[in-house]
């Protein structure tokens, strides 16, 4: 009867374990999928990027050198040439098994993990400002 009594705690403890992890709230997405998050938000700025690049190149009148058109135009490119060298890094700091399958990163590579994660930030908020700058000057 005692060992009865056990192997019905055991059972009790084992499937209460299991609901608990079915029960669990999932949890939100990992830190690399949000830095890719950041990272597939950027990608189609660079087309908007290359289209403003062009129009206002198209738009400087030769004679008359236009600073704000010519400094969108530079602010565009550093933001473009930003976004490529990010991801040039990005690719071949980190293996694609850790960036597409979730596989664990060690110590060094979490800590590299949190600088990309700053610098999308900061490349996202330089787009912005190029793309914002870039509009103003096609409108003048």
């Amino acid at each position: 009867m005692k060992n009865l009594f056990i192997a019905f705690t055991l059972v009790l403890a084992l499937i209460s374990c299991k609901e608990k992890d079915t029960n669990a709230e999932p949890q939100g997405p990992s830190q690399m999928e949000q830095v890719l998050a950041v990272h597939d938000e950027l990608m189609p700025k660079m087309s908007t990027i290359g289209e403003m690049i062009t129009k206002l190149e198209s738009n400087i009148d030769s004679t008359n050198v236009d600073s704000v058109k010519v400094n969108a135009i530079a602010e565009l490119k550093n933001a473009n040439e930003s976004m490529m060298t990010w991801m040039k890094d990005f690719g071949s700091t980190f293996e694609s098994d850790e960036i597409m399958n979730g596989a664990p990163l060690n110590d060094e590579k979490k800590k590299t993990l949190d600088a990309f994660e700053m610098s999308a930030n900061k490349l996202r908020e330089q787009m912005e400002s190029a793309i914002k700058n870039g509009e103003a000057a096609l409108t003048n």
